[in-house]
């Protein structure tokens, strides 16, 4: 039935072959699937609302003036065609449609979940395009289609909530447009917009892969206050080079993965590039990005039906085109519950916000992840392989609370040796329970990424800096580490400041192998839980060069485990200058043993003459002139 089921579905979304298992690009290696482990507790919505207080995460709604909805991109669309609902402009205040809608029951849809009413939806659905647009309404039932519809430019779908759309059939509920035709840029079918209603996929009938909604070169969409329930192998919605797109208040239930469990990684909503691939509907696959979209008050989650599982993604992608790059996407004020995989993924995407979302127990939360080299997504729009990965930059993330994360990590950020992703910022996220095997938050080949604010507990490292430059990991709040609180390895230019680490097994801030960096001000507080004098409070660790580790305090337990030094420097190590530090440690509170390093205290005279002052094993001071 997989096999009916891809072919089935030849017209839509994103059927890429199933292969190795890994994905279509390649790139879930660079997060990695799980190992295993993990913390194992589970929050609910009701425990976190709780824990954090009304004033936990907050999103401030776009702008609404005059009847009109401001986008990302700031183009207005009108309230006559994107309103709608009770007090928008569209349904009375008595629920009954207004006269000039196309009613679908006038045109022989019973709503009776018998009777089949494709015919009759899609004449309404003709008689709008043929208008130059219009309103199409379906009034309360159960609504049989036996074919996919296609929706035309200028038309809202309005749904009354009760109203229920019964797949019945082997493909998508819906498509912008027709088979076979071909359009330039996000000149296909826009000014569209799908309000309320349920749209059942009707898996246990019909268990063929689908896709739900296909949009494809579209300008101004809206999908809004609709429920997608159960989708097979791909995704609720493939928004797919388009433009000005919003998706709010609508829920996302029930996944099923294929039989081989390849589609581990399918996302709910899909922001995607034109390829024959990822959507094979029309054309043209002209390399069109997606841009100005916005995912708001949205549900991600499980259905309950049986054989389904909540979705392994929320939003996200996992192709690209070569030299093409989607921006300007907005994922903010979710609730992704229980999902597999990510929640969401960021995959070669420039200027993105990802605010004040709630993931409860998912797979993992939050990942900026690269092509592969020589990938299917490092191919251009002619099909040509590049063979160069490239990078997304332009990312905040902010607000966030991710309750969970055992199989992937809390958040993650992925570049590549030849690709590092761009100007990241993490700021202000809570992150509990990756546990013990997976990371609270991980840059790795990124240069320019800020790392701040943020509460990481019970994790395998706090933050972990790798093959990065240019990073600052800042007033942090580190708690329950199995393994290092904050480390930075491979790097240069890396400054950690003003973080609070306490409890961890191994070191409290590890560097290896890093240049150019600063420790200063933190405060540790019991490292080297794991096993008595084992570790240390800080380690500057094997071949690191030109660092400055200055007014830390390091405190050990005060039973039990403790650390080892307050604070060891490598003999491999070079022109590590420290200074200032408060330390403590159950061996000694410091051990230098690297030839070029020291202790030290730069003074100047009034006139500007500089003096490096260090203390010998006999505590005799010696300045020697700088």
């Amino acid at each position: 039935m997989e096999e009916k089921g891809r072919q089935a579905s030849k017209h839509f979304g994103e059927f890429r072959p199933e292969g190795n298992g890994i994905g279509y690009d390649g790139g879930e290696d660079k997060s990695g699937k799980s190992a295993g482990g993990g913390s194992g507790k589970l929050w609910s919505r009701r425990e976190m609302i709780a824990a954090l207080g009304a004033a936990g995460v907050t999103v401030a709604a776009q702008t609404v003036l005059g009847g009109k909805e401001l986008y990302a991109g700031g183009g207005p669309v009108s309230a006559s065609v994107y309103g709608g609902g009770p007090g928008r402009g569209g349904e009375r205040p008595d629920g009954h449609a207004r006269l000039d809608w196309l009613n679908v029951s006038k045109y022989g849809a019973k709503g009776d979940g018998s009777h089949d009413d494709s015919d009759a939806i899609q004449q309404a659905l003709h008689l709008a395009r043929d208008a130059g647009g219009g309103v199409v309404y379906v009034p309360q039932g159960i609504y049989k289609l036996t074919r996919m519809l296609r929706i035309y430019r200028g038309t809202k779908l309005m749904l009354h909530h009760a109203a229920i759309m019964l797949r019945c059939h082997d493909d998508s509920f819906l498509l912008n447009g027709d088979v076979g035709a071909l359009y330039d840029g996000y000149e296909g079918h826009g000014d569209i917009a799908i309000e309320g209603g349920t749209w059942d996929g009707n898996i246990l009938q019909y268990p063929d892969a689908y896709v739900g909604f296909n949009f494809g070169h579209a300008c101004h969409v809206v999908v809004r206050d609709v429920t997608i329930k159960d989708v097979v192998w791909a995704h609720a919605i493939e928004i797919n080079a388009s433009r000005d797109v919003l998706i709010e208040h609508c829920r996302f239930l029930g996944y099923k993965n294929a039989s081989d469990g390849s589609r581990y990684f399918s996302e709910a909503i899909q922001i995607d590039v034109p390829t024959p691939l990822s959507f094979g509907a029309f054309g043209k696959h002209d390399g069109t990005p997606c841009r100005h979209i916005t995912i708001r008050d949205c549900n991600f989650g499980a259905s309950g039906t049986a054989g389904t599982a909540a979705w392994a993604a929320g939003v996200g992608t996992h192709g690209a085109i070569h030299d093409v790059w989607s921006s300007d996407i907005s994922i903010v004020n979710n609730t992704f519950e229980g999902l597999t995989y990510w929640a969401i993924r960021l995959f070669k995407w420039n200027r993105c916000l990802v605010e004040g979302n709630l993931l409860l127990n998912c797979g993992g939360g939050i990942t900026m992840s690269t092509p592969s080299p020589n990938s299917e997504s490092t191919k251009d729009k002619n099909g040509v392989q590049r063979g160069t990965p490239q990078a997304g930059s332009g990312i905040r993330i902010a607000g966030n609370i991710i309750a969970g994360g055992a199989a992937y990590g809390g958040i993650g950020c992925y570049g590549d040796p030849q690709a590092m992703v761009g100007d990241v910022s993490i700021t202000d996220n809570f992150v509990y329970d990756a546990g013990a095997n997976k990371h609270g938050i991980t840059v790795s080949w990124c240069r320019g990424a800020i790392v701040e604010r943020n509460t990481v507990n019970n994790a395998r490292r706090g933050v972990y800096v790798d093959n990065s430059a240019e990073c600052q990991v800042a007033g942090n709040r580190i708690s329950a580490i199995t393994v290092n609180g904050i480390e930075s390895a491979k790097s240069a230019d890396v400054a950690i400041c003003d973080n609070d680490v306490r409890d961890c097994g191994f070191y409290g801030i590890s560097a290896s192998e890093t240049s150019r960096f600063r420790i200063d001000r933190n405060t540790v507080r019991s490292a080297s839980l794991t096993e008595h004098v084992r570790y240390d409070g800080i380690v500057v660790n094997g071949s690191n060069k030109d660092g400055v580790v200055r007014d830390n305090i390091v405190r050990k337990a005060a039973s039990g485990n403790q650390n080892r030094y307050g604070l060891q420097i490598a003999a491999s190590s070079e022109r590590i200058e420290t200074g200032g530090n408060a330390l403590d440690g159950a061996t000694a509170p410091y051990r230098n043993n690297s030839a070029t390093s020291a202790d030290q205290l730069r003074l100047y005279t009034a006139a500007g003459v500089g003096y490096k002052v260090t203390v010998d094993t006999s505590g005799a001071l010696t300045a020697v002139l700088l």
